[in-house]
């Protein structure tokens, strides 16, 4: 699936994740302020958690153990087995995903089409009405059923002027002292993008019950008694406007206002309740975190190594040479041709010109690479399970000592220093210090 749905996916169920945890543990408390500030602050997290993803957790390097994997190492080319084939998408998948992003474009057009309407319906609604200046407010006289605020500005109907309650005007005066215009508009435009989720929608009611909270909440606290605003919110039940993009004092969630006018206000030991979020928080953050080995080697690399490292020296230490290029066979007593006598061979001889690359045998690290007496320029390679290779007369190196190398990789150049009669390379293989035939090994 494209990236980007699944990012709306996660920062959604981030969201419903969060608001459910609202809903369920704060939303009948009467800390309206908190309330608010924790429903706006649910927007932003949710949005950049999936992001976490990007961020790796470095742990501890472990070793891999594969149990019951013998059988595997022993098929014929069982490395094939253990490949990742790269995904390939079907004209179907490519299909599913180009309907997907119509149908996600429709939607976000249409609410996107909703919002703009709106804040033209407004501003057609003010360019068209009467503006003055009362108290330090702009109060515009429009042709409107009821009164609401958007903004700076408070929409009154023209007919009523001077009829309008002084609890409403306070009411709407607290609107626009705390901003709640600005949490619809940011909470407008995350529906647009995120219009598939409902728990959006959710969240848009439930800021909306928050402003009308905070502002009963200021008017009751000033010089009205709570039955005079009580009888007054009865009174405009069921009114409704047609314009979503403003608060309103007349609107579907008076019932609930009255519920929480009427209510206790909550004990100062439900605060408590808020820590809640801490953990929670921690386990989206550790869900999105990935957890990253402080190796550099991807899975399949560390797979391939492991495999190869508990496998013993098993290909020809010559690039392109064979069997039919070995002058000296190992265990052999031979007159030596500069030594004048008998000695023993504790490896073999294979003839290759000045320059032939001279390949690894195994995995391993190179414990030793310089000049060494007869030995002429040598290379002594680390192999799992006690194994050692040595390689002899080189012309020259292509690593250097403690360097990790791979089967297979050339590390020199077979030559004819030390006590050597001729161009070739001399190969041994060891095991705990005890020289093998290393013809046994190809």
């Amino acid at each position: 699936m494209n990236n980007f749905f699944i990012y709306l996916i996660q920062a959604s169920f981030c969201l419903a994740v969060l608001y459910s945890s609202y809903y369920i543990f704060f939303r009948k408390l009467t800390f309206h302020k908190i309330n608010r500030i924790l429903l706006l602050c649910l927007l932003p997290i949710s949005i950049c958690l999936p992001f976490l993803n990007q961020i790796e957790l470095i742990i501890p390097n472990q070793i891999i153990i594969i149990p019951d994997f013998d059988d595997i190492l022993l098929r014929k080319n069982a490395t094939k087995d253990i490949l990742l084939e790269p995904v390939k998408h079907s004209e179907k998948d490519r299909s599913s995903i180009h309907l997907l992003w119509l149908v996600y474009s429709i939607g976000m057009f249409i609410c996107l089409l909703r919002l703009l309407s709106s804040i033209t319906q407004l501003h057609k609604l003010k360019k068209r009405s009467e503006t003055f200046i009362k108290d330090g407010y702009s109060f515009i006289a429009a042709d409107i059923p009821t009164v609401f605020s958007c903004f700076r500005w408070i929409f009154i109907p023209k007919n009523e002027k001077n009829k309008i309650d002084a609890s409403i005007l306070e009411h709407e005066k607290v609107h626009i002292k705390l901003g709640h215009t600005v949490d619809l508009i940011v909470t407008e435009i995350y529906l647009v993008v995120f219009w598939f989720n409902p728990f959006s929608y959710l969240f848009r009611k439930s800021i909306k019950s928050i402003h009308e909270y905070q502002a009963d909440q200021s008017v009751i606290n000033g010089q009205i008694k709570k039955s005079n605003y009580l009888k007054l919110l009865v009174k405009n039940l069921g009114t409704n406007q047609s314009i979503k993009l403003y608060s309103y004092f007349n609107h579907s969630l008076i019932e609930k206002r009255i519920d929480m006018i009427t209510k206790t206000n909550s004990n100062q030991k439900n605060l408590i309740r808020y820590i809640l979020l801490i953990p929670l928080l921690a386990v989206l953050f550790m869900a999105f975190i990935k957890p990253k080995s402080n190796t550099h080697h991807s899975i399949e690399q560390v797979l391939t190594e492991e495999i190869v490292t508990e496998t013993p020296p098993s290909i020809f230490p010559i690039q392109n040479g064979s069997k039919n290029d070995i002058t000296a066979v190992y265990g052999k007593n031979f007159n030596h041709p500069i030594r004048k006598k008998k000695v023993f061979h504790g490896g073999i001889d294979i003839r290759a010109k000045i320059g032939t690359p001279i390949i690894a045998t195994a995995n391993g690290t190179i414990t030793l690479a310089k000049s060494q007496g007869d030995w002429g320029n040598l290379i002594v390679i680390s192999h799992a399970d006690g194994y050692e290779t040595w390689y002899a007369h080189l012309e020259n190196f292509n690593i250097k000592k403690d360097q990790q190398i791979q089967k297979g990789q050339v590390i020199g150049y077979s030559g004819n220093t030390g006590l050597s009669t001729g161009p070739h390379l001399h190969y041994e293989v060891k095991r705990n210090g005890k020289r093998l035939n290393p013809i046994d090994y190809f």
